[in-house]
Parts: structure tokens; sequence; C-alpha cells
């Protein structure tokens, strides 16, 4: 893990899992999606996500999005556990 993703791993008490994405890759991944996509275009593009890079860049888009409920939503769909 890097920087960032090991201090939002502290901030939600290690709940961050392993992932083969980098910081950088997940912070591009919820950059493009910039408020310009709806909840249901994000879940088209990550549903066949493994499950662990579905936590981290729904975690980090979490954040980004000043705790979105809808992402926090999605999560919980996706994932079986919501990221607030």
């Amino acid at each position: 893990m890097t920087t960032k993703l090991i201090e939002l791993n502290k901030e939600l008490g290690s709940r961050i899992v392993s992932s083969l994405y980098t910081e950088q890759t997940v912070h591009d991944v919820v950059e493009a999606w910039n408020w310009n996509m709806n909840i249901f275009e994000i879940y088209d593009e990550i549903r066949e996500w493994r499950e662990r890079d579905q936590r981290n860049v729904l975690r980090y888009a979490y954040r980004y999005f000043n705790s979105d409920v809808m992402i926090n939503e999605l999560a919980s769909h996706l994932t079986g556990e919501g990221v607030a």
C-alpha cells in the first residue's frame, strides 16, 4: 500500500485490504468519475472487479465525494459492508 492508502487505512481502523491497485490508480479512477458519473455508471464500471479492489476504490471515493451516501450504499450492495 502507498502513503495515502496507509493513512486511509489508519483512519478506517485497518479496514483497507491489500490490492493490486496503487494509490495513484485508485485516485485516478475516482478522479475520472469526478461528479460526472451517476451511481449506476460507477456500478457498471466496478461490478466485475475483485471485492477488495471495489472496497478500496469505494472507500476512497466516499471520502473524495464528501461522504456521499450513495457511494456507501453501493459499497454495501457490492461488498456486504458500507464504507461509513
